[in-house]
């Protein structure tokens, strides 16, 4: 073994730190659960405009005025789950050279080290509680459900109530892509006329008119496929070309594909580490999501249960201590997070084909 093989880099002089790409995205968050809500207890709670389609009654003139029932609204209250993220960072690492530091060290103090692995390691809890966050944006939308599961307490499934005609799995030759489905110059016929089926539906549940449309990577080929949707998008603009197609795009998170009348295009790309330690996608290969605005997402924060906060709700609750003997540096960071679908029925989401890959 040479003395550069027992550095972590492949060379001796380092240019420059090489940070990990894979930090997580936010696009489920962002787009449709921007609202932030901490509570003051270990519950949060979300009034909700029932809103009935109810209209006028006829009465005579000559009669009292028919009572009628004031508008109604309805409390949601939902527990967020817990997370703790605890670490015990190897002691060696403050007397040993840091990421990006000139090899032999020198310049840094030890101190300064593990000020430098202290912040290393928080940014990485802080990632980890974002790309959970990420997960249950995920799920509330595709399911209009959150699992949550862990130590110390059972398994519990928080249900947000969506209507079930909101969660479609399409089904042998009713599948986007499927040959059947295809017209003499070889395009689907099927994909636009699910989404206008779909928008009537997600209209007469909700009210709500979904302006965005969230595609995984197979749900979006049969898409642009569609012979009516094939020359009809909108793609973004580059530069002075005007309504160009610039070829694919991919990105991490989530990249604007264009507009297709009043839907935002989207294609989604993120992925996460299971319990079991298997990556696995966010959403499902041959998923699509259909919402926007009108879903009032929320992040919602609870209390954090430790008296060095004042039982106080944050979205990340830091800390440190040191064991005496043998010495260690303890780092925890706590928060309560849920992901609420104010408006439940304002998303649909549809499984449209098989996976890329699949038989």
């Amino acid at each position: 073994m040479t003395a550069a093989s027992s550095f972590p880099f492949s060379t001796i002089d380092l240019i420059q730190v090489v940070p990990t790409l894979k930090r997580p995205t936010k696009f489920l968050l962002d787009k449709f659960f921007p609202n932030i809500k901490m509570s003051e207890t270990e519950f949060v709670a979300i009034d909700v405009d029932v809103g009935l389609r109810r209209i006028a009654p006829f009465v005579s003139p000559l009669v009292q005025g028919r009572l009628v029932e004031q508008r109604r609204y309805q409390t949601n209250e939902y527990k967020p789950a817990y997370l703790k993220d605890k670490r015990a960072p190897d002691l060696r690492k403050p007397v040993m050279r840091q990421i990006g530091e000139r090899i032999g060290g020198g310049v840094m103090s030890g101190a300064e080290r593990e000020q430098a692995n202290i912040a290393f390691e928080m940014a990485d809890q802080i990632d980890m509680i974002d790309r959970r966050l990420e997960w249950m944006a995920a799920s509330a939308l595709r399911t209009g459900k959150v699992i949550v599961e862990g130590e110390g307490f059972p398994s519990e499934l928080i249900d947000f109530g969506r209507d079930g005609q909101l969660t479609v799995a399409l089904t042998g030759n009713n599948q986007w892509g499927v040959k059947a489905n295809f017209n003499t110059a070889g395009r689907d016929v099927v994909p636009a006329n699910s989404i206008e089926e779909w928008q009537t539906t997600l209209l007469r549940l909700s009210g709500a008119q979904a302006t965005d449309l969230v595609f995984t990577t197979s749900a979006w080929k049969a898409f642009a496929n569609d012979e009516k949707v094939f020359g009809a998008i909108f793609f973004p603009k580059q530069s002075d070309a005007g309504n160009v197609n610039v070829g694919p795009q991919i990105a991490p998170g989530a990249v604007y594909k264009g507009k297709w009348g009043q839907y935002d295009l989207w294609l989604y790309n993120e992925w996460f580490i299971d319990e079991n330690g298997v990556e696995q996608p966010m959403l499902p290969d041959g998923t699509v999501l259909m919402s926007g605005s009108a879903l009032m997402g929320v992040r919602a924060f609870g209390q954090i249960l430790d008296p060095e906060f004042n039982y106080a709700a944050l979205p990340y609750a830091p800390k440190t201590w040191v064991e005496k003997d043998p010495a260690q540096r303890i780092i925890l960071m706590q928060s309560s997070p849920l992901v609420i679908p104010s408006r439940v029925n304002a998303c649909l989401a549809a499984t449209v084909c098989a996976p890329a890959g699949a038989n």
